[in-house]
C-alpha cells in the first residue's frame, strides 16, 4: 500500500487520504523524477494544501519518493470529489534556481556543494573521488543543476542523481543485486531500439593556443561503420590527463541512448535507476546485461505496473 504526505512551509506534515491512482517516474538526469497522485478528498478543504511545498511517499514502509510539490487541484465531477497532486524530485530546486556567475581558481566537490547545493536545504552524499578543477567557470544564466552536472560529469565521469530520500548522490553506481528478467517474469510487453544519431566515433580535445591534442576513438562503433567526430577546445591550463578524461566523457555520453530495451512488468518498484538487469527471454534477440536508465511505477486501471528503460551497462547513465 502506498502512503503519501505533504510538508507545509512551516514544517508541519499532512497525511494524504488513500491514493486511488498514482505514478512515479525515476531517472538519473534530466528531466528529473516526477510524481502524480490522485486520492479522495473532503468538501470544504479546497485550500488546505496552499502552503504544501514538499512531498514524500512510502511503499510497504520504505521511502520511495521525496520531492517538490508543483501543482494540486481539487476536482468535483462524476467520480466524486478527489485531489490531484503532482510535482518533481528534489532536482527541481537546482533546475529552477539560477546560479550566480563565478570564476573558481580551484573548485572542489565540497566548494560546489557549499555554493550551489546546500543553500537549498539539499544533503549531498559522496563526491570524494571527484577531482579538483582549476579555472572552473559558472556562466551567467546557468541553473544550479547545470553547474553541478558539468562539474561531476565532465570532470569526474559521474552523473549526479537524487535518491529516494531526496539526497544528491555524487558517486558512481555501486553494483549490488542484479535483477533478472526471464520467462518466469510477468511481462506485458517489450521494445528494443537502437539510435545511431549523435553517437560519436572520435573525439579530439585541443587547447586554445597551446600545442597538443588528445584523441579517443570508439573502435566498436567505427567497425560498425560509424563516422562522427567532435573537436572540443579547452583552456590552455588544462592538463593532459584532464584532456583525455574530457574526451572519454564525450564519447561515453554520446552512447547513453544508443541502445534501449523497454520492458513492462506487473508489480511495483521492481528496480531502480542505475541497477543492473540481466534479460534472458525466449525469442528475444536483445538478451544481455543492461543498466536501468529510467523506471516508471504506476497504479491504475491495469493494476500495479513497472516499466523499465534499460541501456548499455557501461554508458553514462
Amino acid at each position: 500500500m502506498i502512503r503519501c504526505w505533504v510538508v507545509k512551509g512551516d514544517g508541519s506534515a499532512l497525511t494524504l487520504p488513500t491514493a486511488e491512482r498514482w505514478r512515479f517516474r525515476y531517472g538519473t538526469d534530466t528531466p528529473c523524477d516526477s510524481f502524480e497522485v490522485r486520492c479522495l478528498w473532503e468538501r470544504g478543504q479546497e485550500r488546505e494544501l496552499s502552503a504544501a511545498c514538499r512531498f514524500y511517499a512510502q511503499w510497504e514502509g520504505e521511502r520511495v519518493f521525496t520531492g517538490v510539490v508543483d501543482e494540486y487541484a481539487v476536482v468535483c465531477g462524476r467520480e466524486g470529489l478527489y485531489l490531484e497532486i503532482s510535482g518533481r524530485g528534489m532536482a527541481a530546486l537546482l533546475l529552477d534556481n539560477e546560479a550566480m556567475p563565478a570564476q573558481y581558481q580551484m573548485a572542489t566537490a565540497g566548494v560546489i556543494v557549499a555554493d550551489h547545493v546546500a543553500p537549498y536545504g539539499i544533503t549531498a552524499v559522496g563526491g570524494e573521488s571527484l577531482p579538483a578543477v582549476s579555472d572552473f567557470t559558472v556562466s551567467s544564466g546557468e541553473s544550479e543543476w547545470n553547474v553541478v552536472r558539468t562539474f561531476a560529469c565532465c570532470y569526474g565521469g559521474v552523473v549526479p542523481r537524487f535518491d529516494r530520500e531526496g539526497r544528491l548522490i555524487l558517486d558512481g553506481h555501486r553494483d549490488g543485486d542484479v535483477m533478472k528478467i526471464g520467462d518466469d517474469a510477468v511481462l506485458t510487453g517489450w521494445e528494443y531500439r537502437e539510435d545511431r544519431h549523435g553517437v560519436l566515433s572520435e573525439v579530439a580535445v585541443r587547447r586554445r593556443s597551446h600545442p597538443g591534442t588528445q584523441w579517443v576513438s570508439d573502435r566498436n562503433f567505427i567497425a560498425e561503420g560509424g563516422k562522427a567526430r567532435r573537436v572540443v577546445t579547452v583552456p590552455n591550463t588544462t592538463g593532459t590527463a584532464a584532456m583525455r578524461f574530457t574526451a572519454d566523457y564525450q564519447l561515453r555520453a554520446s552512447r547513453r541512448e544508443r541502445k534501449r530495451l523497454t520492458v513492462a512488468l506487473a508489480g511495483a518498484f521492481l528496480a531502480w535507476p542505475g541497477q543492473l538487469v540481466d534479460v534472458a527471454l525466449s525469442g528475444c534477440g536483445a538478451n544481455g546485461r543492461y543498466r536501468t536508465a529510467q523506471a516508471e511505477v504506476s497504479c491504475g486501471e491495469d493494476g500495479l505496473t513497472t516499466t523499465l528503460v534499460l541501456g548499455e551497462a557501461d554508458s553514462m547513465i
